[in-house]
């Protein structure tokens, strides 16, 4: 072999050694950059040469600079990343909303209970100006409870409408740096060295993309990303990036909807602009943020809001079935908005709707939706989906559907819509209607006596009104020991007793109502028509042992006598299951329930899915993470071979001098 030749051998080998020790170093000093992929210089025997005594070889060449990468392993970890990322912003979101609602038996169902008793206490002592007013003050901290929720929900939207718009800034600061670096890799070319720093840089991109949102990555034959949606929108396409947005939502104002732009193929340089609905976008800190408004905080909204509007409802029904301190009618004690109608804002027609409840007491949980499609009206059930009604003829007051009446005027053009929300405006608009404790309608608005000639010991005491009281004139009844009856109420009317229960019909064959001296017994009489005649909805209780021919009298509370026993038909409000079957106590308590439980198993879904993200995130650095010690070995085996190179430089030199001097 000749000196020459070792000088190449020995050349290559110091070029390379060179080379790795470089690529070492680089490695070294990018342990700790994001997104950085450790790279390994791959060596390749040079071409030999070809003589009598066979191949001689020709040294050592770098065949490139490889990234230590696993596209498996990568595509994991975004989704991974992706979904970690969107139950840890839903996690945080409903656990904060669960903290601020509070315990079940604290809060609002405290402030509901609060409010009862004071009732309870009032029905004991109706006439005593104190008593009355301390109904009002439990009233307005109920009221400002109620406020104080609203307006907490209301923060939350729009801190999240300001998430919202913060997060599709960045989601579209990021897709315009990847659409850049493709165009910046593609110009490599395929059969050009990979540029490793392009592809560190730009995998580090859509590494912090997917923990925005959910996003489908393919790589194309140029080494250029294509970016999607879930849903398929594309967002990267090698050069070209496509903007997200926000707008007000359509159906809802006061929320932030996300927003799709594409270059509209029919106009050079404009832009068609979609409305995505939130399932359109899953995965992420904006797929969880989404998610939690559209099936927690909208959801809470209503929930509360019906809450609250069935107990207005119910305590104001009652009240008004009663007299005031004055003698007076009773009037509400709460206001609540009526609901909100939200007209699409893509709308063209003239028309203007209103809505009001069939049922205040048990009103609808879910948003309903009002479309036109030129020759049908349908109403759905915005959570649902299910229609609950379509027809050729406008809906109506007279024609209610799914527990709200509505009303159409002016003319809806084909494709308008309108957004019905029952009960979502009623925590903000929830107030105490009177700070006048006298207004509080606690008595009766009938009286019962009995007559001071009486010689037994029976006793009678008037009970609370229902719905259609009615009672014109008094009602004297008597006592027939003969036949243990009561008579002298009205033919026809309908008299409710016993435990169980049952009912008795008033005829001129059996005009007594049936009466145990035991144990009493409580009636209510009904005469309901239509229309109602006297005496209806009274009921009245009879106890003690009363003489033969004694009687007791029923009329109308013209004196304004206090009784208290409205007071406990409205405390008795406490105990009704109107709202969707249950207490109002209850439901609140089951709503707490609910929002604790989903924040507590989302909490456990965020831990567990963090677990996977660590170990993922440790495959994948075991592949393309930098092992200093590893790296240490690497460059003293570098180093240890660039000495040896500088050996072979170092005798061809000492071999090709003694050649000379040989010659010489």
């Amino acid at each position: 072999m000749s000196g020459g030749n070792l000088f190449s051998l020995g050349l290559t080998g110091l070029n390379s050694a060179q080379l790795g020790m470089s690529t070492t170093g680089n490695n070294i000093s990018n342990a700790a950059t994001p997104g950085y992929n450790r790279e390994l210089a791959l060596f390749v025997e040079a071409g030999g040469l070809q003589t009598g005594s066979g191949f001689i070889g020709g040294g050592v060449t770098t065949q490139t600079i490889q990234r230590q990468f696993s596209q498996t392993l990568t595509s994991q970890l975004y989704s991974t990343q992706s979904e970690s990322s969107s139950l840890s912003s839903y996690s945080q979101l409903i656990t904060n909303l669960s903290n601020q609602i509070g315990d079940p038996t604290a809060g609002i169902g405290a402030d509901f209970t609060g409010f009862f008793n004071s009732l309870q206490t009032l029905a004991g002592s109706a006439n005593d100006g104190p008593t009355r007013q301390t109904v009002i003050n439990a009233a307005s901290v109920l009221a400002d409870a109620i406020n104080s929720m609203g307006s907490q929900i209301d923060q939350t939207r729009q801190g999240i409408n300001t998430t919202i718009s913060s997060t599709v800034t960045q989601i579209n600061n990021l897709t315009k740096q990847i659409a850049q670096l493709n165009a910046q890799i593609a110009a490599v070319g395929p059969n050009g060295q990979p540029p490793n720093q392009l592809l560190d840089t730009r995998d580090q991109a859509v590494s912090q993309l997917s923990q925005l949102v959910g996003v489908n990555v393919q790589q194309a034959s140029d080494g250029t990303d294509t970016i999607s949606l879930p849903n398929g929108m594309t967002l990267v396409q090698g050069t070209q990036s496509y903007q997200l947005g926000t707008t007000p939502s359509p159906g809802n104002p006061s929320e932030l909807a996300v927003t799709y732009q594409q270059p509209d193929s029919t106009k050079p340089g404009s832009f068609v602009t979609t409305v995505l609905p939130d399932s359109a976008i899953s995965g992420g800190s904006l797929g969880g943020v989404l998610q939690f408004r559209s099936q927690t905080l909208d959801p809470a909204a209503r929930q509360l809001g019906a809450l609250a509007t069935s107990f207005a409802a119910q305590v104001n029904a009652q009240n008004e079935l009663g007299i005031d301190q004055n003698g007076n009618t009773g009037g509400p004690l709460f206001n609540v908005g009526a609901p909100n109608v939200i007209a699409n804002t893509k709308n063209t027609g003239g028309a203007t709707v209103s809505a009001t409840l069939t049922n205040p007491a048990s009103p609808p949980t879910d948003d309903y939706k009002l479309t036109f499609d030129g020759t049908n009206y349908t109403v759905t059930d915005a959570t649902t989906g299910k229609v609950l009604g379509t027809s050729t003829t406008p809906p109506s007051a007279t024609n209610p559907i799914g527990g709200v009446a509505i009303t159409i005027n002016g003319t809806m053009a084909a494709g308008d819509s309108f957004t019905i929300q029952p009960t979502s405006g009623a925590l903000d608009s929830f107030a105490v209607a009177t700070t006048d404790g006298s207004a509080i309608a606690a008595s009766s608005p009938a009286i019962a006596s009995a007559n001071q000639s009486n010689t037994g010991t029976g006793k009678i005491a008037i009970g609370a009104a229902s719905s259609g009281f009615v009672i014109d004139s008094p009602v004297t009844l008597t006592y027939d020991a003969a036949t243990g009856t009561l008579t002298g109420l009205p033919i026809g009317s309908t008299v409710t007793f016993g435990n169980p229960q049952q009912s008795f019909t008033v005829t001129a064959a059996n005009p007594g109502v049936p009466y145990d001296p035991t144990n009493g017994d409580t009636y209510t009489v009904t005469n309901p028509g239509p229309p109602a005649t006297s005496p209806n909805g009274i009921s009245f209780t009879v106890s003690g042992t009363p003489a033969d021919g004694d009687t007791f009298t029923i009329g109308p509370n013209t004196g304004g006598t206090q009784d208290g026993s409205n007071a406990t038909a409205i405390f008795n409000v406490s105990t009704s299951t109107a709202f969707g079957g249950t207490t109002l106590t209850n439901g609140y308590a089951e709503f707490v329930n609910n929002v604790g439980n989903t924040a507590s198993n989302l909490e456990s879904m965020a831990t567990a899915k963090s677990s996977t993200l660590a170990q993922i995130q440790s495959q994948q650095q075991s592949v393309s993470g930098v092992n200093l010690d590893e790296e240490a070995t690497n460059l003293l085996e570098y180093q240890q071979m660039y000495q040896a190179s500088s050996k072979v430089i170092q005798t061809a030199q000492s071999l090709f001098q003694t050649i000379l001097q040989a010659l010489g």
